[in-house]
């Protein structure tokens, strides 16, 4: 099951960075409680991102059908700004929050360490970790911030 898991979690996470939707990024982040989510959603059935309201996705984008990151407006995002109605594209550096650098529209490149807000920066991407403190509110999980984008 957990083997199962983890594949799952890799080809969501996979997508995400494939199609540039930040939020999205942390709807198979493993959890055990809401507060392995750092707020982004609810933990449910050992995955954070889910939602009944718009205050359980806590600026990561709005609950739409159960799950957090749709979005209205860019106001609806703290990463990066909404597009086709989900947060995460990014125009500069200045959309993506301290998540990194913006990168062909998308949030979380990174060249060093003090470019990520979570985890460190590992093969030029934001949110490595080795440890839940490198991931400021998140859980470590297989080298991976929990509340990473």
């Amino acid at each position: 099951m957990t083997s199962l898991r983890s594949a799952l979690f890799a080809t969501l996470f996979a997508i995400a960075l494939t199609f540039g939707i930040g939020g999205r990024a942390q709807a198979g982040s493993s959890c055990g409680s809401d507060s392995d989510c750092a707020g982004y959603g609810r933990c449910s059935s050992g995955e954070c991102g889910h939602c009944g309201s718009d205050s359980d996705c806590n600026g990561h984008g709005r609950c739409s059908n159960g799950r957090c990151g749709s979005c209205g407006s860019d106001s609806d995002c703290t990463e990066g700004r909404c597009s086709n109605g989900r947060c995460g594209a990014c125009g500069s550096d200045s959309d993506c929050h301290g998540n990194g650098r913006c990168s062909n529209g998308h949030c979380g490149s990174c060249g060093s360490d003090s470019d990520c807000r979570v985890g460190r920066c590992s093969n030029s991407r934001c949110g490595s970790c080795g440890s839940d403190s490198d991931c400021h509110g998140g859980r470590c999980s297989s080298g991976r911030c929990s509340n990473a984008h």
